[in-house]
């Protein structure tokens, strides 16, 4: 048996807690926000699992108690419960901790936790999979849809991020003209000369880049809609990579011309089996996927513990474009199978 390994979960917003824990329905956002700050991390699931080359591998999931707002209103304590949680990890014997959500994002994209474990204990925002199974899902679409990239003008929302600066560089050579969109001008103009192509477009207008885009890729940490019906040109693509997602709710409701990809959902190559469920809930209540289905940042986790390829692998705001091949190719070898999966509903 492989590992363990450990992977790093919390709740994206309220409604992931009030599924969770029903006894919380009744209760206000301000007082849940109160009190789970004060309660320290935990182990919600056990699990195991087989590769497709008959690699057993061994994980838990451990819950990180604070909204995806508390992590960024206050990182100082996202910081601590991140050190707790992977102290936790290592009592538990796991060699790699995989960060999902906003618990990457934090602490220099995951920077300092490295500084502060060093070789005790490694760390992987599974960007690099992300990265990969996000774009292997859309170009299964514009080919199903019979669309010649050089003719597409796309965007992507938070271009100076770990996640959308890597993609601005694999795919800006691929199509008509980007728009790399973020806030920062600054950042946005370190990007522009590092990769020098008159295709890339910087701007820090979301809509009249989305307005004049056939595709739009949101790779960002910001935990708000920022996608809107009126944004979206007629049969847009959209591939949210964000969570939580950046697309609203209107979009879906109001404009069925418009494709919407949920970026990096994985199949995995067997069913796991659970030993604790936090709360005899379901998989599908705690992380929000059928049993059978992952992110990819999650399976990133399971990938290198199956390899015993225990390092420091995407971590910081910079993935290496070797990583992001080496994981794809791993992930075929183990028999991970991206999914390509169409918004219904929220």
């Amino acid at each position: 048996m492989k590992g363990p390994f450990a992977f790093f979960i919390h709740p994206l917003n309220i409604n992931d807690l009030y599924r969770a824990i029903s006894d919380l329905q009744n209760k206000s956002v301000e007082f849940i926000e109160s009190v789970i700050k004060f309660i320290d991390p935990f182990v919600a699931v056990e699990m195991e699992i087989e590769t497709m080359i008959s690699e057993k591998v061994y994980g838990l999931f451990i819950v990180i108690p604070l909204l995806a707002k508390q992590f960024i209103d206050d990182e100082k304590l996202a910081m601590s419960k991140l050190i707790k949680a992977s102290k936790l990890a290592i009592k538990f014997g796991a060699k790699i901790v995989g960060l999902g959500a906003f618990t990457s994002v934090v602490g220099k994209a995951g920077m300092s936790l490295v500084k502060t474990f060093g070789n005790t204990l490694y760390f992987t925002s599974g960007a690099s999979y992300t990265i990969a199974s996000s774009l292997e899902a859309l170009n299964m679409t514009i080919e199903e849809k019979k669309l010649n990239k050089s003719d597409l003008v796309v965007s992507v929302i938070g271009a100076t991020g770990a996640i959308g600066k890597s993609i601005v560089k694999l795919i800006h050579s691929d199509y008509k003209k980007l728009f790399a969109i973020a806030r920062n001008k600054s950042r946005l103009n370190a990007l522009k000369n590092e990769i020098k192509s008159d295709k890339i477009i910087i701007t820090t207008d979301i809509q009249n880049a989305c307005i004049n885009s056939d595709i739009i890729i949101t790779a960002t940490s910001n935990p708000n809609e920022m996608i809107f019906p009126h944004y979206l040109k007629d049969q847009a693509i959209i591939c949210d990579i964000s969570m939580p997602h950046n697309t609203s709710k209107e979009v879906i409701e109001k404009r069925k011309d418009v494709t919407i990809l949920e970026g990096g959902i994985i199949e995995l190559p067997s069913e796991p089996k659970f030993k604790k469920l936090f709360n005899n809930l379901s998989w599908d209540d705690i992380i929000g996927y059928p049993k059978n289905n992952v992110l990819a940042c999650m399976a990133e986790t399971i990938i290198l513990t199956a390899e015993e390829k225990y390092q420091n692998y995407s971590i910081g705001r910079n993935i290496d474009e070797k990583k992001i091949r080496e994981i794809d190719s791993l992930a075929k070898k183990h028999g991970f199978a991206v999914k390509k999966r169409i918004f219904q509903n929220f």
